[in-house]
């Protein structure tokens, strides 16, 4: 019974390993944002001189790869954009504040 739970777990789980996952994070740091600049850019020279910065996280989703980039504010409040990166590369902004970032 258990091999069987472990099996149906797999069936369900995305295709990505850990090269994946490293793939899904370069994609969204040089996706395109504004003015010519890519996402990782435009966050760096927006974000990281008035916030720490927490780095990026990459967590498996179903259909893909979610993809964040988190900021310290203060104390308490953290500041993230995430984003999804499906099987085919496509990268969807799935946060308010990814899809408002380069709008």
């Amino acid at each position: 019974m258990k091999k069987l739970l472990i099996l149906l777990a797999t069936l369900g789980a995305p295709a990505y390993g850990a090269a994946g996952e490293a793939d899904a994070e370069q994609i969204v740091k040089s996706h395109p944002c504004a003015d010519g600049e890519t996402i990782d850019q435009y966050l760096g020279h927006k974000l990281s001189s008035s916030h720490r910065d927490l780095g990026w996280r990459v967590f498996p989703a179903e259909g893909g790869v979610d993809v964040e980039r988190a900021f310290l504010a203060s104390k308490s409040m953290e500041i993230r954009y995430r984003w999804r990166v499906d099987g085919t590369g496509q990268v969807q902004a799935i946060s308010d504040r990814a899809q408002s970032l380069c709008s």
